[in-house]
C-alpha cells in the first residue's frame, strides 16, 4: 500500500496535537487516498482506531517497527 502522504506525529498522542496534524495532512489528499501516520506514542494504538471510526476515515492497516508504528488511513467522504 503506497500512501499519498505521510504524517509523522513523533511522540504526539491524539490528545496532544496528533489529530490536528492528521486533519491538516488529510486536507492535502483526495478522498480514497491513503495517509500514513507514524507515531511513537503507545496510546495512539487505542485512540486512533476509535477516531477513525467516528470520523469516517477507515483504518486500513497497522505496521509496527522497532519504536514507530505506522497507521494507514484511507480518506473518507
Amino acid at each position: 500500500m503506497t500512501p499519498a502522504a505521510v504524517c509523522d506525529g513523533g511522540d504526539l498522542d491524539c490528545g496532544g496535537g496528533l489529530l490536528i496534524a492528521i486533519r491538516r495532512a488529510l486536507r492535502g489528499i483526495a478522498v480514497g487516498e491513503v495517509l500514513e501516520i507514524r507515531s511513537r506514542a503507545a496510546s495512539v494504538e487505542v485512540d486512533l482506531p476509535a477516531w477513525c471510526e467516528l470520523s469516517g476515515h477507515p483504518l486500513e492497516r497497522v505496521s509496527r517497527e522497532a519504536t514507530t508504528t505506522s497507521y494507514f488511513v484511507r480518506k473518507g467522504r
